[in-house]
């Protein structure tokens, strides 16, 4: 019966044995100091992460300003290439136009046929957002007015001199709030008289 218990007794001390040996290899653990994060490093360590953070919410708001910035500029940039190209058409209409209507105002002049300049500009002025034409003398008599209200009046009192005295087929963008085409009627040697047609001022 002492031998059984003797042989009983050996598992339980090599188990007693085991965890000794583990818990003296262990105690080394034990004895590493616990180490805490001063408070003013935590706030200092927070705050470095919220700059960070917001650095670089910042310069990615710069980079889509400046994006933003350069789409606007480009096209304002083709808008007013646009409209600069519209300009340079527009006018090589009208002075065409210009030509053609000095051509026609010349041949009844010449023959003192102001009937028919007057059914000319009574069909001018129909056109869209013509408001008035006239033939005023190269001595500053009105000749010819889609305006019966200008009859009594001298075609010098309508429009300055530096108008009445171009040479050459001209617009110009705002006079008195219109925009006007000058065409010069030219005889054979010298300017006869000139042709005023007056638009409403286009509004962008």
């Amino acid at each position: 019966m002492a031998d059984y218990n003797k042989q009983n007794s050996n598992p339980q001390s090599k188990a007693d044995t085991f965890f000794s040996d583990i818990n003296s290899k262990l105690e080394w653990i034990g004895k590493i100091p616990t180490t805490q994060i001063p408070a003013k490093y935590a706030v200092m360590l927070v705050a470095l992460i919220v700059v960070v953070i917001a650095w670089k919410m910042i310069a990615v708001s710069k980079v889509e300003s400046d994006m933003n910035k350069r789409i606007e500029h480009e096209r304002v940039l083709i808008k007013q290439q646009a409209l600069e190209y519209a300009d340079q058409q527009y006018i090589k209409e009208e002075e065409r136009f210009g030509q053609i209507l000095s051509w026609a105002v010349r041949g009844e002049l010449i023959r003192n046929n102001i009937d028919q300049i007057d059914q000319y500009f009574g069909e001018l002025v129909r056109m869209k957002d013509t408001e008035r034409v006239v033939l005023i003398a190269e001595d500053g008599q009105l000749l010819v007015s889609t305006d019966k209200r200008l009859e009594e009046t001298k075609g010098s009192e309508i429009f300055p001199k530096e108008i009445l005295n171009l040479q050459k087929i001209t617009i110009k963008s705002d006079v008195d709030g219109r925009k006007i085409l000058v065409v010069p009627v030219m005889g054979l040697n010298k300017k006869i008289a000139t042709v005023v047609v007056s638009y409403k001022q286009s509004k962008l």
